[in-house]
């Protein structure tokens, strides 16, 4: 594994530990709000990215929460990573690489089972 790759993950796992700790400590009903928000737009069988929500949410909702919302419908599989990016257009990010997802298919072969 080369060094960039090894920092990358690094780097990765950091946003992960701070996106899961602003999400615990969120509070349950904004929580909650932003999770629908991406649910509702999930329903409509289209890929989305943490772009398509930031005019949708409301005033008050802490920096971070919508990626830690994001990132906690996916760890509970209700959402899947596509394994695509696009580029951020929030300010802050200077465009860098957010992960596009859908919506998880259910399982059906294993309730034929």
């Amino acid at each position: 594994m080369s060094a960039a790759v090894r920092a990358e993950a690094r780097a990765e796992q950091k946003a992960n530990a701070l996106l899961e700790r602003i999400r615990k400590a969120a509070d349950a009903e904004q929580l909650g709000l932003v999770q629908g928000i991406v649910l509702d737009h999930a329903l409509g069988g289209v890929e989305f990215s943490a772009n398509d929500f930031r005019d949708r949410l409301p005033d008050g909702v802490r920096h971070g929460l919508l990626g830690a919302a994001i990132r906690g419908l996916a760890a509970s599989r209700t959402i899947t990573n596509t394994g695509r990016t696009v580029p951020s257009t929030a300010p802050a990010t200077h465009g860098h690489r957010i992960a596009v997802y859908r919506l998880t298919a259910p399982d059906h072969g294993e309730a034929a089972a």
